[in-house]
């Protein structure tokens, strides 16, 4: 998956951010004090990475997109965020990323390689370190919901398949990162939740849509846009999103 040109603008604008207690509840979870160190990781356009700047005394945010971190240090210029081009391998060679105390990993686990990250988390970071993997609700097209329905057959129809994965934001595959964590030795682990409704506009669909394709997929067509517009009605398009945030310490 590349997050470059149009896919990164459109997931600047169109992804969802992070309420107010969403971000209490992670630092609450993670338990740590200020002083602390914390890497974002997969940080994106910086929606975690923003309201996290100012809890703790450093914070990165790396990401493997130079079109991502730009858009993040243009939103975010009063931020006291360290942007940094890193991917998860790069967190076992980069003399500034030992000594973490936490790492957050933000509707980005399923683009890295588990195992070999989490080993190497566990050899380099403090001994207060904390592992969080947050699930800020599931794919749009995904939901137990009406428009989402019609809007996973429309995708079906245009692209030929319909769009299946959940991003490693469903119970199993939490319930997965939390043993494979153990194994590295993160073995003490919370998991909290919060709640919450959220309202979409067609445009902020079709760009949520847009966020998570490929830069060669992107429909350049305006077909596409009109016929998913069509397929989905006028809305409201209502849902209630779950926030889903497993912490791992030693």
């Amino acid at each position: 998956m590349e997050f470059s040109g149009a896919v990164a603008a459109a997931y600047a604008e169109h992804r969802r951010g992070y309420p107010l207690p969403v971000v209490d509840l992670l630092v609450d979870a993670l338990g740590l004090r200020r002083d602390a160190s914390v890497l974002d990781l997969g940080c994106g356009t910086g929606q975690l990475t923003v309201p996290l700047a100012g809890r703790y005394e450093r914070v990165i945010g790396a990401d493997p997109s130079p079109d991502m971190l730009a858009l993040a240090r243009s939103r975010s210029a009063c931020a006291p965020v360290a942007w940094l081009l890193a991917d998860d391998r790069d967190v076992t060679r980069l003399p500034m990323l030992a000594g973490l105390d936490a790492v957050t990993i933000a509707q980005a686990i399923h683009l890295l390689d588990r195992v070999p990250l989490f080993e190497s988390l566990a050899a380099r970071m403090t001994p207060r370190a904390r592992v969080a993997i947050i699930a800020n609700g599931c794919p749009l097209w995904l939901r137990d919901l009406p428009w989402s329905r019609v809007l996973n057959a429309y995708l079906g129809s245009w692209f030929g398949t319909a769009p299946a994965s959940a991003c490693g934001t469903d119970a199993e595959s939490r319930g997965r990162y939390q043993t494979e964590l153990a194994a590295a030795g993160f073995r003490t682990a919370t998991e909290v939740s919060f709640d919450y409704r959220e309202t979409h506009t067609v445009a902020g669909i079709v760009g949520n849509v847009r966020s998570a394709l490929s830069p060669a997929s992107v429909p350049t067509d305006p077909a596409f846009e009109a016929g998913l517009r069509e397929a989905i009605g006028p809305g409201p398009f209502e849902e209630d999103v779950r926030v889903a945030i497993l912490v791992a310490g030693r």
